[in-house]
C-alpha cells in the first residue's frame, strides 16, 4: 500500500518537468516566431525602400551580418551612400593608384604629341622648301631649254647672213639683239669656225697620202670614229674623198658613206 503515494509523486514530478520543458520550448519558439516575423518585417522595408530607408541607413546595415542579406543590390555600387567606411578607404584607395597611373599615361602620350607635332612641323617645312626648290628648278630648267632655242635659232640666222656675205645685215641684227645673246652666238660662232678649220687642215693631212694608205688608217680607227672619218671626208674635195672610200672595205665604206650622207643632209 505504501507504494502508491511514491508513484503518484513520481508522476506529479514527471509531468511538472514535462510542463517546464513545453513552457521553455515556446518561449523559445515565441522568441524565433518575433525574430523572424522582425526579420520579415525589416527585410520587407528595406527590400523594397519604404520611405527611403534603405538609402538612408544602407552603408550601416550593410555592416551588420545577416541584417545586411535584407539589402537589395545598389543601383549605383560605387555611391558613397551604399559603402561601409571600409569598402570607402579600399576603393579610394583604388581610384588614387588608378589617378596617378593615368596622370602618368597623360603625361607620356603630351610628350609623344609633343614630339609628333615637332617631326610634323619638320616635315612640312622640308616638304615646302622641296617643294619650291623643285619649282625654282624647273623654272630654271625651261628658261634654259628656251634660252638655247632662241641661241640656236639666232646661230642659225646669222650662219646664214655670214654663209651670203650678208655683211650690212649681219652688221644690223647684232645691234638689235641682246648683247648677252650676241656674245654668245659669236663665240659659238667662232668655235665652229675653229673646229672647221681644224677639220680642214687634218683633211688636208689625209687628201696627201695615198687613197689605200688613208684608208687603211681610217679602217684602223674603226666604227667608233666615224664621226670623226666623216667630217675628215666632207671637208676634203670630193675627188679625193671617193677615192678613199673606194679603197676602204665594202662593209666599212657603206658606213662611213651612210655617215656622210647624214652630215650631207643635215647641212
Amino acid at each position: 500500500m505504501s507504494a502508491k503515494p511514491d508513484d503518484s509523486a513520481r508522476k506529479k514530478d514527471g509531468s511538472k518537468k514535462k510542463s517546464k520543458f513545453f513552457t521553455v520550448f515556446m518561449v523559445i519558439l515565441d522568441i524565433v516566431i518575433i525574430i523572424a516575423a522582425f526579420f520579415a518585417v525589416f527585410y520587407f522595408i528595406f527590400y523594397n525602400n519604404i520611405g527611403g530607408v534603405t538609402e538612408k541607413y544602407y552603408s550601416t546595415v550593410k555592416g551588420i551580418p545577416l541584417l545586411n542579406l535584407a539589402l537589395p543590390e545598389p543601383p549605383d555600387p560605387l555611391n558613397p551612400k551604399y559603402m561601409t567606411q571600409a569598402e570607402i578607404r579600399e576603393k579610394y584607395i583604388e581610384f588614387k593608384k588608378e589617378n596617378e597611373e593615368l596622370k602618368k599615361q597623360l603625361e607620356q602620350s603630351n610628350a609623344k604629341a609633343a614630339e609628333l607635332s615637332y617631326y610634323k612641323d619638320n616635315y612640312d617645312k622640308l616638304t615646302q622648301d622641296a617643294g619650291a626648290k623643285l619649282e625654282d628648278l624647273d623654272q630654271r630648267e625651261a628658261a634654259v631649254i628656251e634660252k638655247e632655242k632662241q641661241l640656236e635659232e639666232l646661230q642659225k640666222k646669222v650662219e646664214e647672213m655670214v654663209a651670203n656675205g650678208d655683211r650690212e645685215g649681219f652688221r644690223e641684227y647684232f645691234e638689235s639683239i641682246d648683247p648677252e645673246n650676241a656674245a654668245a652666238i659669236y663665240e659659238a660662232i667662232l668655235e665652229k669656225q675653229q673646229i672647221d678649220e681644224n677639220v680642214k687642215k687634218f683633211a688636208q693631212v689625209y687628201a696627201e697620202m695615198d687613197e689605200d694608205s688613208a684608208a687603211a688608217v681610217f679602217e684602223q680607227l674603226g666604227t667608233s670614229k666615224l664621226d670623226m672619218i666623216a667630217e675628215t671626208l666632207k671637208a676634203m674635195n670630193r675627188k679625193d674623198a671617193s677615192e678613199i672610200i673606194q679603197s676602204m672595205s665594202p662593209d666599212f665604206a657603206a658606213r662611213v658613206t651612210e655617215k656622210l650622207n647624214e652630215l650631207y643632209r643635215g647641212n
